[in-house]
């Protein structure tokens, strides 16, 4: 999984419109909430939290920080961006 806080790291950015890496989530948090991405072959979720603290709409799955727990423990691996 990989949790991405803001969009200012080109690579991550890179990797999710790429669409590659069909086999990870990608979890959008704080200001990374505002990004919208053309790719649907690849699971994008976002924190529920910092949608609601900015009052913004997502079409992306909402998830709440015990979700996100949860998330991170069942993934073999999370990255960071």
């Amino acid at each position: 999984m990989h949790i991405i806080r803001n969009m200012k790291d080109h690579f991550a950015l890179d990797l999710i419109k790429a669409g590659e890496d069909k086999e990870s989530s990608f979890l959008l948090m704080q200001d990374a909430v505002y990004e919208e991405f053309p790719a649907d072959w690849i699971k994008i979720f976002a924190c529920e939290e910092d949608i609601n603290a900015r009052q913004i709409e997502s079409r992306y799955q909402k998830v709440s920080f015990d979700e996100i727990a949860r998330m991170v423990a069942d993934y073999d691996r999370t990255i960071v961006w």
